[in-house]
């Protein structure tokens, strides 16, 4: 997030803490401070404001903005400091608007593209928003809280969850609604005099003081003075008083289902928020009546039908498209992480080589770089344009990526080469001494064949000089 967003969501929170614990805001007014605490406040401003001039550090300006605040309370009131903080909010709101615009060209591109794009509604409406607090009344600012939302890409995921299969989840609700006609439908015909609620009627004096405080808040920014219409109190009070009637009886029952609407409104609206179904509000049956049997297969059906099945229908779909975007935003970090973003090469691809994949992504291949040299190409001159600039500014017109060096990397092919060099030069080695062990051998060989010879010779001259060997006779007793 952006600076100017970061300090209009500050200022959203500080004023809705601000309207939440102090409104109505006549509870504080300018000079309610004792003399003490007033000289300790700005005391700690001007310290604060000489640490933010000598050494600026963020918890210096923090402190400073509060004391800056707080003295604003009690030197003016509160009610002039949220307008002060609400009317800066909306000058920062509209810088930030302006920047936004520019930045993204919106403008330049016709009206229409500036209704379409989403992203500057949701900031118009925000300022429009902070303009109402302003101008309306303060109730208005805790809309802006919904920035949170926007801010937080979790709490989007959460909103996510229930858009993504939004036609699923509509579709389960008509469902929850069929049922609940049609157990409207029997409730009425069967079990029209068990519909009897437990109610608290409102009596004379409360009803006075809830038209008061109608009355104190439609005077306090709502009502028009200047249509013509009386805004004042009593006037309020006493209209509402006008539409009720003057003895109101406290009782304790009251019957919900003489209307086939009332027993849609009821099983609707009690059931479906009852634990154990529309069973819950109804009359205690006795066991002696003789729909007894019914209005338990009534409850039953309509605790099992309603309440554990399509609501919980519902929310499994919701826990699963929850689930999945989760599992869809670890992939993509995980993806980040161990992906390059130009080339597509994964990290266990420099395993093992001169290069790592750190290196690879922040020098050979930074995203950065390729962007200031697509936006170098943009902005050049094209008569300008070497060889390379040339090409790559026809692929850009084209939106064409071919240009990309997907799945190569320089540094991944000179430690290739360097490596089938490294190979080639040790089979080297090993051939050489395997040519010296069989140059060994065939010595060794040669050197056995002369002795051989040498051997044969002896045994011939041997021979020669007629010493022949007698035959051994052989024993008896080995015979037999």
């Amino acid at each position: 997030m952006s600076f100017w967003s970061s300090i209009s969501f500050n200022l959203a929170v500080l004023m809705n803490l601000l309207v939440a614990f102090f409104y109505p805001l006549e509870g504080i007014r300018r000079g309610t401070l004792d003399g003490h605490l007033s000289a300790l406040l700005w005391i700690a401003m001007l310290v604060s404001l000489a640490i933010v001039i000598i050494l600026p550090q963020p918890h210096g300006v923090r402190v400073l903005i509060a004391s800056t605040i707080l003295r604003l309370i009690f030197s003016v009131g509160l009610e002039p400091t949220l307008f002060l903080l609400g009317a800066f909010n909306v000058g920062n709101k509209m810088i930030f608007l302006m920047s936004f615009v520019g930045n993204r060209g919106t403008f330049t591109r016709g009206y229409k593209a500036m209704i379409m794009d989403v992203e500057f509604l949701y900031h118009l409406l925000y300022l429009i928003i902070c303009s109402l607090g302003v101008f309306v009344h303060v109730f208005f600012y805790s809309l802006l809280l919904f920035d949170l939302v926007y801010r937080e890409e979790t709490l989007l995921n959460v909103i996510k969850s229930v858009t993504r299969n939004g036609r699923s989840i509509l579709l389960t609700a008509v469902l929850a609604l069929i049922l609940v006609y049609l157990f409207s439908i029997v409730g009425y015909i069967f079990f029209q005099d068990d519909f009897l609620l437990n109610i608290d009627r409102i009596p004379n004096k409360t009803l006075e003081s809830g038209a008061s405080m109608v009355g104190d808040f439609l005077s306090a920014g709502v009502c028009r003075k200047d249509s013509g219409e009386n805004c004042s109190t009593e006037a309020v009070m006493d209209a509402a008083i006008a539409t009720q009637p003057s003895a109101v009886v406290i009782e304790d029952k009251e019957r919900s289902c003489d209307s086939l609407l009332m027993c849609i409104v009821t099983v609707l609206s009690h059931g479906l928020r009852s634990g154990g179904g529309v069973g819950d509000v109804l009359r205690k049956p006795s066991k002696e009546e003789p729909l007894f049997a019914g209005r338990v297969i009534y409850d039953l059906l309509f605790f099992f039908l309603v309440i554990i099945i399509v609501l919980n229908l519902i929310f499994g779909v919701i826990i699963d498209t929850f689930a999945d975007l989760r599992s869809e935003k670890q992939k993509k970090e995980e993806v980040l992480k161990t992906t390059c973003f130009i080339c597509g090469l994964e990290r266990d691809k420099f395993d093992n080589k001169t290069v790592t994949f750190e290196e690879h992504i922040k020098v050979e291949h930074n995203m950065w770089h390729y962007l200031f040299f697509i936006v170098l190409v943009k902005v050049k001159d094209s008569t300008e344009y070497t060889g390379p600039e040339s090409y790559v500014a026809e692929m850009i017109r084209e939106h064409n990526l071919d240009w990309f060096p997907r799945m190569r990397a320089m540094s991944l092919v000179c430690s290739d080469a360097d490596g089938e060099q490294n190979e080639i030069r040790s089979l080297q080695e090993k051939l050489e001494s395997t040519m010296k062990l069989v140059s060994n051998l065939s010595g060794q060989l040669t050197e056995l064949k002369e002795q051989m010879t040498e051997q044969r010779k002896q045994k011939q001259r041997i021979g020669l000089l007629g010493h022949p060997q007698h035959p051994q006779h052989a024993n008896p007793q080995q015979t037999a």
